[in-house]
């Protein structure tokens, strides 16, 4: 099926198509190995488990590329095929939060706002304090409550390899820009004056770790000792 290359390799090449912007290929691609395995009656947990993967490249790939009728019927047969797979080698519920992310945003860009809402909220459930996903769910649908309240338990904005974030630990982080700008007001404000002073070397870019850095730092100079 896959020809000299391996699974793994044939879907890491896949999203590396994706990211590149090589889109038609890779949905082509994609598509046919996706049907192949569904076609395949007699698949095991490792077939399957490629056809999982398969499946959330193509949704993800459809997204890019507006077919989003079809990536509506691609993320609601990802969703099928992963509680098969879940049913026979275990759950993966961070991944499964993660796919009813991308949903959230393929019903939204399908503009059907309804099914959005609700596939944001089952990622929720399933991974509490999901920011990222709470951001897109505000620039998508218009609902900023659940952001705003977890805005204000981020903790302070970070630089992260040139990107300004605010993160919730254990969770992907989320654009600091982007929320002020859906925010606005009193987290606008906070959020950009923290930039500021980032920039201007008055805030460290991380201040978490640096606290974290600042308490193993040893409080007595152990080398001196009283002759007393």
């Amino acid at each position: 099926m896959f020809g000299a290359t391996s699974p793994e390799a044939a879907l890491q090449q896949l999203a590396a198509y994706h990211k590149e912007g090589r889109t038609e290929l890779a949905e082509v691609m994609a598509s046919e190995m996706t049907e192949q395995l569904l076609y395949r009656k007699d698949r095991d947990d490792a077939d399957q488990g490629i056809l999982v993967q398969g499946l959330r490249i193509l949704a993800g790939i459809l997204n890019t590329r507006s077919k989003f009728k079809r990536a509506r019927a691609t993320i609601s047969l990802l969703h099928k095929q992963r509680n098969r797979l879940g049913k026979a080698i275990g759950h993966d519920f961070a991944q499964a939060a993660e796919d009813y992310r991308l949903a959230g945003c393929i019903h939204a860009n399908a503009q059907k706002t309804g099914a959005a809402k609700k596939a944001f909220k089952r990622c929720e459930k399933l991974m509490p304090n999901h920011i990222a996903a709470a951001l897109e769910c505000a620039e998508l649908c218009g609902k900023t409550k659940l952001l705003t309240k977890l805005v204000r338990s981020a903790g302070p904005v970070i630089l992260s390899n040139g990107v300004y974030i605010l993160e919730i630990e254990g969770r992907p982080p989320a654009d600091a820009q982007r929320i002020a700008n859906i925010l606005g007001a009193d987290e606008k404000a906070s959020i950009e004056a923290q930039i500021i002073a980032i920039e201007a070397g008055e805030q460290a870019k991380n201040a978490r770790l640096q606290v974290a850095m600042d308490s193993l730092k040893p409080k007595h100079d152990y080398y001196t000792y009283s002759t007393n």
